[in-house]
């Protein structure tokens, strides 16, 4: 058996190969050439058709032509028109024209004024196709024609009456109505239409298609298909038609026929072939088939064990590599995937480590670029917490409990500040600092950063009145809060890097945590003048005036944060 070492290649030789030469090239063409002998049938169908209408059409004009002319030679016909006997006149034309099935009987006088008419007691006046009709009789001594007259087409025959001198035209002729439609559509197996030309459009008159085909076929002429359009295709009720049609006469009221046939009928011998070609081709679809799945067993496989360990991937499980023993496009897909899931897992354990050492902002930014020394300057608010007597309360207690208790603080004081868009910059000792605003900046760093250091107190209230449970004495935290620019980014050496901001800012939050001891200005939260004007939320303060603070020149203006306003 052929093998390819290249999957494209054998899906290009079994695909393309078997199933685009057999199916494609075999059913279209086929196809194609039936439709297009058929569309020539017809287009064969319809010249012929038209040939025929004309010869049954001169066939009938020459039969009223004999019987007009036997008419005009009649005795008593004379005497009447003698006598100008008009209802002698139009008994004869009555009884003469049944005999000769004629559907008009006129007597025009030389001036071109009707004298008697078989169907109406007061004849019926004349158009201007029949007084051009009339017009060419006279030049001619006989003229003959397709016309409306009344609102219908008419084939039409005008002849000198003589008494013995003339003395009018006699017009007769045979309307082209539904029944005739009808005649020829047997005879000739096409559609025919009778349309009377009504400005550019015209107006369908007569027809042998069923009702709902010919009434969509009336909005069409009603809507401006011209009536001279020659050649052309026409949806109607859904089946397309090949039309031809065919202009009688020129001008206002002259007469057209339109003569179709139906795609679809015409296609009809072709199933039986096209039914051979579609059972040929199914064959070549099942012999295709083999050769699909011959190339699955070598795809399926594998892209499914890709897809699963892919799950797998998704789910955070790097530990199932892909076995694929192949030596084409897949087996080297298998190898790449299997590298990758071996670098995701190193790089989610080096995530998940320094997770535990930063703060999560702080790893995916040093995650997310390359990790070099150096800072830049950006608006920071600083908040260092510091606990009152911990090492007094730590001297009395086993090293376990006292890890414990301090463990459970600072997850406590985590949650508070990052549930406020902290970040825990660092821990020292028992005292934390914490960042609003880098590495990542908010809307209201300064508001955050006050409303943490209130949730911070609560949460400490709350852990004081669980560990009271085991009989320990309540901690008590002080806090201190400044905003100022800093310097923030990567410091520290190129092999150990630490993220952390420094600059006056952070000595003066630190500064002002140490103001909250009982023997300084004995308050739970400190607030710098800066955050409390770049805060955007309301909080309630407590003024406490202007204070020294070791390494500032000038006093600071400082306030208590008392609690969120209710205002807010």
């Amino acid at each position: 058996m052929l093998r390819f070492r290249s999957f494209r290649s054998r899906v290009v030789f079994f695909v393309l190969g078997l199933l685009a030469l057999v199916q494609v090239a075999v059913f279209l063409t086929v196809d194609v050439t039936n439709a297009r002998h058929a569309r020539q049938q017809i287009a064969d169908a319809l010249e012929g058709g038209v040939r025929t209408f004309r010869r049954l059409v001169d066939a009938r004009s020459a039969q009223l032509d004999a019987s007009v002319r036997i008419l005009a030679g009649d005795f008593a016909f004379k005497t009447a028109l003698a006598t100008r006997d008009v209802p002698t006149i139009q008994s004869v034309l009555q009884n003469h024209g049944s005999r000769v099935d004629a559907d008009v009987m006129l007597l025009v006088s030389l001036e071109r004024t009707p004298v008697a008419d078989a169907a109406a007691e007061k004849p019926r006046p004349l158009n201007a196709a029949l007084a051009a009709l009339i017009e060419t009789a006279e030049a001619q001594e006989r003229a003959s024609g397709a016309l409306s007259f009344d609102g219908r087409p008419y084939q039409m025959i005008a002849l000198p009456a003589a008494a013995p001198f003339p003395v009018g035209w006699l017009v007769t002729g045979f309307e082209m109505d539904d029944k005739l439609a009808r005649e020829l559509q047997q005879f000739t197996q096409l559609e025919t239409s009778f349309i009377v030309r009504a400005g550019s459009a015209g107006r369908l008159v007569a027809s042998s298609l069923p009702a709902n085909q010919r009434a969509e076929l009336a909005r069409w002429f009603e809507a401006g298909m011209p009536v001279d359009a020659g050649m052309l295709s026409t949806e109607l009720a859904g089946e397309e038609f090949l039309s031809r049609v065919v202009a009688l006469g020129s001008g206002e009221g002259s007469v057209a026929v339109l003569v179709q046939r139906s795609l679809e009928k015409e296609l009809r011998p072709f199933r039986e072939l096209r039914l051979a070609v579609l059972l040929l081709s199914f064959g070549g679809l099942l012999l295709s088939a083999f050769g699909a799945l011959f190339i699955a067993r070598s795809v399926t496989r594998p892209v499914l064990e890709l897809a699963a360990a892919a799950r797998k991937v998704e789910k955070g499980s790097y530990d199932t590599p892909v076995k694929i023993d192949q030596q084409d496009e897949l087996g080297l897909l298998a190898g790449a995937f299997n590298r990758m899931m071996r670098g995701l897992a190193e790089r989610d354990k080096v995530r998940s480590l320094l997770g535990m050492v930063v703060s999560p902002a702080i790893a995916e930014r040093l995650l997310s670029r390359e990790a070099t020394l150096g800072g830049e300057e950006r608006e920071v608010t600083v908040l260092f917490s510091d606990l009152r007597g911990f090492t007094t309360f730590s001297e009395s207690r086993p090293p376990k409990e006292v890890v414990g208790v301090l463990n459970d603080y600072f997850t406590r004081m985590s949650a508070a500040i990052e549930a406020h868009d902290g970040v825990v910059d660092k821990y020292i000792g028992d005292g934390i600092m914490a960042l609003f605003g880098a590495p990542v900046a908010h809307e209201d760093d300064a508001g955050n950063a006050l409303a943490a250091s209130l949730a911070m107190q609560e949460a400490l209230a709350a852990m004081n009145r669980d560990t009271a449970a085991r009989g320990l004495p309540p901690l008590r935290m002080g806090i201190g809060i400044a905003t100022a620019t800093v310097i923030a980014g990567n410091l520290g050496s190129p092999q150990r890097l630490n993220y952390t901001v420094v600059g006056d800012g952070v000595n003066l939050a630190a500064r002002l945590e140490g103001l909250c001891k009982p023997d300084a200005l004995n308050a739970s939260i400190i607030a710098a003048e800066s955050t409390v004007k770049k805060a955007r939320r309301k909080f309630d303060f407590k003024p406490l005036g202007s204070t020294p603070v070791r390494g500032k020149a000038e006093p600071v203006a400082v306030y208590e944060v008392l609690s969120a306003s209710s205002s807010a």
